[in-house]
């Protein structure tokens, strides 16, 4: 009986296969990375930009937390983490030292 082999077409044709998965996995990934880090920035922002006109108002003195925004209406939704959807403490904690905006998350 003779053996069949295996054309250098075809290896060549399956390790391309298996590179192009391979990348297109990594990338994947690499994007869903960013695009996490995006909302997560988003949602830092929105609190630090609210909490920041209420102590520039004099609404907010001191410590503030969240649940301070959400009286004075800086804030008009509750702040959720868009990872894991869950909703940020009412009891987080914010400073406002040297102009700058200190959110202990």
């Amino acid at each position: 009986m003779e053996q069949k082999k295996i054309s250098n077409f075809m290896l060549i044709f399956v390790t391309l296969i298996i590179i192009s998965v391979m990348i297109i996995t990594k990338t994947v990934f690499v994007l869903n990375e960013r695009h996490e880090e995006k909302l997560i920035y988003a949602m830092h922002t929105k609190v630090e930009y609210a909490a920041e006109r209420c102590y520039l108002d004099n609404k907010c003195q001191g410590v503030a937390t969240l649940q301070m925004l959400y009286d004075n209406e800086y804030i008009t939704d509750e702040v959720v983490d868009p990872i894991t959807k869950e909703v940020i403490s009412h009891d987080l904690e914010i400073k406002y030292e040297e102009e700058k905006i200190v959110i202990n998350w």
